[in-house]
């Protein structure tokens, strides 16, 4: 799948992330990977490296909810917040956290920032060699009135 698989008029590349976990399976290593990439739909929605994770919209309603875009991406270490409560998007400014613990927070893990962008470029460039194959799932109303008038448009007589 690598180099491609012609079926039918489309060749198609696949390519999973190459990490052999075999070791970490048996018990003999840490895990290979350190990055993971959450994606909600077609949006990328956080990037997690060793310990810290990065969200660059949150979902206060949980999955089904809406998206709430951030001006820049949030950061927790979730070693030391396992359930990821902080940094609190919404009425409360980050000011108002620990007397100021978050300020201090980010202006001494800033430099993460850095290493999150690094990620993100590798993986966009993965998208040259292997374009995403289909589009995601959507399951609002919009999406299945694109639907509609698609198959309106393509029916034949119009």
């Amino acid at each position: 799948m690598l180099k491609g698989v012609k079926l039918g008029e489309s060749t198609y590349k696949n390519h999973l992330d190459g990490y052999n976990q075999i070791d970490l399976l048996l018990g003999k290593s840490p895990s290979a990977r350190h990055e993971f990439f959450y994606f909600g739909g077609p949006q990328l929605g956080a990037v997690r490296i060793d310990d810290f994770k990065y969200q660059f919209f949150q979902q206060p309603q949980g999955w089904p909810g809406g998206k709430v875009t951030t001006d820049m991406p949030t950061m927790v270490n979730i070693r030391q917040d396992p359930f990821e409560r902080t940094p609190l998007i919404g009425e409360q400014s980050l000011n108002d956290l620990g007397g100021g613990y978050m300020n201090d927070f980010f202006a001494r893990e800033f430099w993460r920032f850095v290493s999150v962008q690094q990620e993100v470029g590798k993986l966009a460039l993965t998208a040259i060699d292997y374009p995403p194959m289909q589009d995601p799932a959507s399951f609002n109303l919009d999406a299945v009135k694109k639907q509609i008038d698609a198959a309106i448009k393509n029916k034949p007589g119009n």
